[in-house]
């Protein structure tokens, strides 16, 4: 049974228990049997959602992202298959070139020099 049909079965449950509740004779029976059947529709609706959730989780840790796109030259026969994992950061292990340190000396260290100013 699909979730859909599932969901439509336990609205009519609720809808007779609605009308059931309505009623000024009521069967207390028929209105026990049917919350337990709405309940029981509920978890099991919920148990396939989360089936299906794991499903998917489980498609897309086994199948690679059809968002990225890896790109290489390939210049051997052999097949292989690089994954790209956008979660870890690049870090640089070069010193930026805006460094504030000019050789041995830091800029805290080099005198300052009057400005051009008029």
């Amino acid at each position: 049974m699909s979730i859909k049909e599932m969901e439509d079965l336990k609205q009519q449950y609720l809808d007779e228990l609605k009308r059931l509740s309505n009623l000024e004779y009521r069967d207390a029976n028929k209105i026990a049997e049917l919350t337990k059947n709405f309940n029981g529709m509920s978890i099991e609706i919920r148990k396939k959602e989360k089936l299906m959730q794991l499903e998917q989780w489980a498609n897309l840790s086994t199948h690679p992202s059809k968002c990225l796109h890896s790109f290489c030259y390939d210049d051997d026969d052999e097949d292989y298959t690089s994954a790209i994992t956008s979660n870890e950061p690049v870090l640089s292990i070069e010193e930026p070139d805006n460094s504030l340190t000019m050789g041995d000396e830091h800029l805290d260290t080099i005198p300052a020099t009057k400005s051009d100013e008029v």
